[in-house]
């Protein structure tokens, strides 16, 4: 069917209209008529003739007979409505019959209309040009509502609208389904779709919109029936309608899925680097926009770090820009994982502003640390940064290996702008070089001073542990009431060959900031097993436990549960003669693989010991909650017991629950004769301290032993 039937708005085509009657006489005064008013007609004596000359030519208006042999009007309505074009095409019943039951009948199977025998032929003309008039308005509707549904399906769009006094809904949408919905949606599905953590907080937007009558726009995420997941726009206001009164939310939702891929794909062209994946520097300068805000709230320092591959262009040159580009994404996924893993940004209850690394030139990097504690934590960031970075790259039969120079400035002390704290920053980074290449500078000298001792002290230490420059020095412990030694403490010592004796507290923080703790944890282990094996074998250490300290940060539990065994079976040292001693602190950073690898040496026989009780993270429920045999009380509480009248008190109740628990007390810090009496009093198991024995080396308290012969002693002499 032609789609203009407007015959108005076409004069030169005549409407053509299709007869369709067995009686012959009937059909001529029909058409003579019809044609008399304007119109074209063409003519069928039977339902099945009608149905060929429409599926050949469809007209603009169809007469039917309803009493015809063979197919009758009703069947023949029916096929012409299921044609191409038969649906909006007038379609008029001509019967003689005015019973309720044909009339119903002849709607039924699609009549647009019925008009009776005999026919008024003065008047049939006019209502011709009506029927076509108003089958030409309803094709036009039906056309315009086609092109709205194909402009949804475009689009991705539904409307919706609510009634906010009666709460009635109606939701309009060609393909409900691509909008997570369907043509029989309530107000509540609009939000079923969305994602749960996301739906509540959708619906009380739009909802508060709707109370305070305001408009409203938001989008969010939907999960389709297929699993799906779409970016959908919801928009919309309300408005009053003047008959009833009723507020209306009218609203569209649109599936902007390919429209915000598409922002994120300009996004990350405006403010991403293409060969990293890193920022650029338009996000470093927007990145440091957002985080000043807090920094000057909260009075917290952030530091600029300015890094630049020293000698790049000779890689370049020497293999190739390709491979030049290769080192620039193995050093961008180094610079990833370290300030992934770094400590540089404080750990407190508060929601902190995120550090971030950027390309902003060449072989040019810089790092926004957000949020840093101590001019410490950056010179320790700028370490790991070098370490990480020397490491060589493998090229095929080739390898490259880096080094960085890298300047640091620090808000608000050199600058309170980004543009002069990047001044800063490369001016210190153009002084590293000049100062040798492969190292870091501080713009501030007071800052550069500190910075260079770090740096000394951290290669004096790999120093040390590779020229086996530490010692361990050993505490004795006796038991309470009989005296008899029952183990020593393992401490470590550092024999700097320009300094002489080092004690821990001068190194040990250094070096967990410096992560060469476990490095050191490792050593003290295997060597205190490798002595106490000795001391076995010679009878010196019956029923004597090691005791040894395990410090630090970020301990990879299941990897020293493995070398703890690993060292035992090496060393031939029976589990039994080992006491591993954590803090706190130390088991509550991972406490599930703490708890885990402790089991795992319980159950060998090695003794665990909670060390420095009291203070920290102390709490009593950990007492149950880790797999523990001793707890040695800090010896603040012992040294307390002559000060404070609450500390003889509070220690009593330390020793009486830990021995609820069945475990063993050890008191440190014993120096003085009364403090031995009233622990001894209190009833607990073990003491150490300076009034029983110092640490003392390997050689002195062998000496000591083998005067005892292995039978246990006190000497305050040790």
């Amino acid at each position: 069917m032609p789609t203009d039937t407007n015959i108005s708005a076409n004069k030169d085509r005549k409407p053509v209209v299709l007869i369709v009657d067995d009686d012959a006489s009937l059909r001529l005064q029909i058409h003579f008529t019809l044609e008399n008013a304007g119109l074209a007609v063409v003519e069928a004596s039977s339902g099945e003739e009608a149905v060929a000359l429409f599926r050949k030519n469809p007209p603009d208006l169809v007469l039917l007979d309803v009493i015809m042999p063979a197919m009758d009007g009703f069947a023949s309505c029916r096929a012409l409505r299921a044609l191409p074009g038969g649906s909006h095409t007038p379609v008029v019943m001509v019967t003689g019959l005015e019973d309720a039951v044909t009339i119903t009948q002849a709607f039924e199977a699609g009549a647009t209309d019925f008009i009776s025998k005999p026919i008024n032929l003065l008047v049939l003309g006019y209502r011709a040009r009506y029927w076509l008039r108003s089958g030409s308005i309803l094709n036009e509707l039906k056309i315009n509502q086609n092109r709205l549904f194909k402009a949804q399906d475009l689009a991705r769009l539904g409307h919706w609208e609510r009634d906010l006094d009666t709460d009635e809904f109606q939701f309009t949408c060609h393909s409900p389904e691509i909008l997570g919905l369907t043509s029989h949606s309530c107000y509540d599905d609009l939000f079923s779709s969305i994602e749960t953590e996301e739906r509540e907080r959708i619906r009380k937007l739009i909802d508060s919109a709707g109370d305070m009558e305001e408009p409203w726009s938001v989008h969010y995420r939907i999960i389709l029936a297929g699993g799906d997941v779409r970016t959908m726009l919801n928009n919309g206001e309300v408005v009053r309608d003047d008959s009833t009164g009723h507020r209306h939310a009218i609203g569209i939702i649109q599936d902007i899925t390919e429209l915000k891929q598409a922002e994120e794909k300009i996004r990350y062209l405006a403010f991403y680097d293409n060969l990293t994946g890193l920022p650029n520097r338009a996000l470093f300068l927007e990145h440091w926009s957002n985080v000043l805000p807090y920094a000057r709230r909260s009075g917290k320092r952030m530091a600029v770090l300015f890094i630049d591959l020293d000698h790049f262009k000779r890689i370049n040159d020497a293999l190739g820009r390709s491979s030049g580009d290769k080192v620039l994404i193995s050093v961008a996924d180094r610079l990833k994982s370290i300030l992934r893993t770094s400590d540089i940004i404080s750990r407190s209850g508060e929601e902190q502003p995120a550090s971030l690394i950027s390309r902003v030139g060449g072989d040019e990097f810089t790092i926004l640390a957000a949020n840093i504690a101590t001019p410490g934590h950056i010179a320790n960031l700028a370490e790991r940064i070098i370490k990480a970075l020397v490491e060589p790259l493998q090229f095929g039969d080739y390898h490259a290996v880096l080094t960085v120079s890298i300047g640091i400035s620090v808000y608000p002390e050199d600058g309170s702008e980004i543009g002069t704290l990047l001044r800063n920053a490369g001016t210190a980074m153009h002084e590293a070089k000049a100062r040798g290449r492969n190292n870091y500078q501080f713009f501030q000298s007071a800052m550069n001073d500190a910075a260079q001792a770090r740096f000394h002290l951290g290669n004096r230490l790999r120093r040390a542990l590779e020229n086996g420059e530490f010692v361990l020095y050993y505490q004795p412990q006796f038991a309470s009431r009989s005296g008899r030694l029952t183990g020593v403490e393992a401490l470590i010592r550092w024999l700097d060959p320009e300094v002489g004796l080092i004690l821990p507290d001068k190194f040990l923080l250094f070096a967990e900031e410096n992560g060469l703790i476990h490095s050191i944890n490792d050593w003290v282990v295997r060597e205190a097993c490798r002595q106490a094996a000795r001391w076995v074998a010679a009878g010196y250490f019956t029923g004597c436990r090691m005791g040894v300290n395990i410090s630090g940060s970020n301990i990879d539990f299941k990897r020293l549960g493995v070398q703890v065994k690993e060292i035992l079976e090496e060393e031939g040292l029976d589990p039994q003669c080992l006491e591993v001693e954590l803090t706190e602190r130390v088991m509550m950073e991972n406490t599930e693989e703490a708890i885990e690898m402790l089991l795992t040496l319980k159950e060998m026989g090695v003794s665990i010991a909670i060390d420095d009780f009291g203070t920290g993270y102390s709490a009593l429920s950990h007492l149950q909650l880790f797999p523990l045999t001793t707890l040695k009380i800090d010896k603040s509480f012992v040294q307390n017991l002559q000060t404070s009248g609450n500390s003889h008190s509070l220690l009593y109740s330390i020793i009486n629950i830990a021995k609820s628990f069945n475990l063993k007390v050890v008191a440190e810090g014993v120096e003085t004769e009364d403090q031995r009496l009233a622990l001894c009093a209190m009833e607990c198991d073990e003491l150490q301290g300076f009034l029983l024995g110092r640490p003392v080396s390997c050689e002195k308290l062998e000496g000591q032993l083998k005067i005892s012969g292995g039978q246990g002693f006190i000497s305050r002499s040790i």
